[in-house]
């Protein structure tokens, strides 16, 4: 990992030059405002918007457990496109730009390459994940109804671990294709693929996707636990950098 720490704050200085940390943690904020908020005022809304009209539109009365668990639907969808964006062109874009050769021209290793883009960006997946949540939970709690923390807690901290997998996979298939739009196009399909393969019998609860359910489960304070999911995640995140270190070291820049 020679060279990781200077190329760590290197990753850390482009995320803020290019807007990308800015830009990142507006997204998550603004999902962590705007889901309680809709939630709260939707009939006001519906109500200003006329679409009422002669047929009343009954809506049942938000609850706490309605707005986390929006909010967590909501980063499963919204989240994973975010991470996939960003880390599409992490690799493939400096390859394409000959920056990476560059750059692995210095006395650094081909695994901090990797590893240092990996760091930066799920740091800043994860510090505007906890940003977007506490926004989440602040104003449910003051717009809805109090709800437990820990539970909350607990299920953001999942569904960040699948974020966190999202940005190693396409960080993966952007050490493997040229084109940033294949890396992420590919990441894409993967992701939704083991999604619906979680449908499977026996094998389906042992895939990523299944973290999502866990994290839905743990705000009804339901306790089935998927520690197999959890293991595999982790096991998925390690072999992708693993891989893409190795894809770096046999391919030619």
């Amino acid at each position: 990992m020679s060279g990781l720490i200077p190329l760590f704050k290197k990753e850390l200085k482009e995320q803020w030059k290019t807007y990308k940390t800015l830009i990142v943690a507006i997204a998550f904020a603004f999902f962590g405002i705007s889901t309680p908020l809709i939630l709260a005022y939707l009939p006001q809304i519906i109500e200003m918007s006329g679409q009422g009209g002669d047929i009343p539109v009954v809506m049942p009365d938000p609850t706490p457990l309605m707005s986390m668990q929006e909010f967590g639907q909501t980063m499963l969808q919204v989240g994973v496109l975010i991470c996939i964006l960003i880390a599409m062109g992490a690799i493939s874009g400096e390859r394409d730009k000959g920056t990476a050769m560059l750059t692995l021209s210095k006395p650094v290793s081909r695994g901090a390459f990797v590893m240092s883009k990996y760091l930066a960006l799920g740091l800043l997946v994860l510090v505007s994940m906890l940003l977007g949540a506490g926004l989440c939970y602040w104003y449910t709690v003051m717009l809805i109804g109090d709800f437990s923390f820990m539970p909350f807690l607990g299920s953001t901290l999942l569904m960040s671990l699948f974020l966190l997998l999202c940005l190693a996979v396409t960080l993966f298939f952007s050490s493997f294709f040229k084109s940033s739009l294949a890396a992420g196009g590919t990441a894409l399909v993967i992701l939704i693929a083991q999604g619906l393969a979680t449908q499977l019998p026996w094998i389906g609860q042992f895939l990523p996707g299944n973290l999502s359910s866990w994290s839905t489960r743990l705000l009804s304070a339901s306790s089935d636990p998927a520690w197999g999911a959890l293991a595999v995640s982790i096991a998925i995140i390690g072999l992708c950098l693993y891989f893409a270190r190795i894809r770096l070291e046999r391919k030619e820049l």
